[in-house]
């Protein structure tokens, strides 16, 4: 795997946040090429939110290529312990794989129902976060897989 990229819906707004992401994308660029790539959210001032759903789904869907792996952030997809997450990393780059994405939906998640079969799902947890907060949570778990596959203290257990 050379790369991972991040794509998501909207600008990250808080400044704690901005800050956190830039640190973990700084961090990562040691041990991989991390982008991440902003879509527009739609008009949440007109039409419903099963419409907003959709629309941003299916832009995230522009954003998938085929020949890459790619995995959409979603609250009842598989979970993984720390460890298993960097087991998982090492055997998609013993795989060949070349890039992963990970999708994060907006405000109102992803429309599963548009979503190719054979899409892979994961959750960081049982518990609902803002999606702006995933971005940065999601960045420090790929961190912390990419110390533990190394070998370095960061990860305590």
């Amino acid at each position: 795997m050379r790369s991972i990229r991040l794509i998501w819906i909207g600008k990250t707004q808080e400044p704690y946040l901005i800050s956190g992401i830039n640190a973990y994308i700084k961090k990562l660029s040691h041990y991989i090429k991390i982008d991440s790539d902003e879509i527009k959210p739609a008009q949440y001032s007109s039409g419903t939110v099963n419409q907003w759903r959709r629309q941003e789904t299916e832009n995230m869907m522009k954003k998938m290529d085929a020949s890459e792996l790619n995995i959409f952030l979603d609250q009842n997809g598989e979970r993984q312990t720390s460890k298993g997450l960097a087991q998982w990393f090492e055997k998609q780059m013993s795989l060949g794989i070349s890039r992963v994405n990970f999708f994060i939906g907006g405000a109102y998640g992803i429309d599963k129902s548009i979503l190719p079969s054979g899409i892979q799902y994961l959750s960081l947890s049982e518990m609902t976060f803002t999606h702006q907060m995933v971005r940065l949570f999601l960045l420090e778990q790929i961190y912390r897989a990419f110390t533990i596959i190394r070998g370095e203290p960061y990860h305590n257990y």
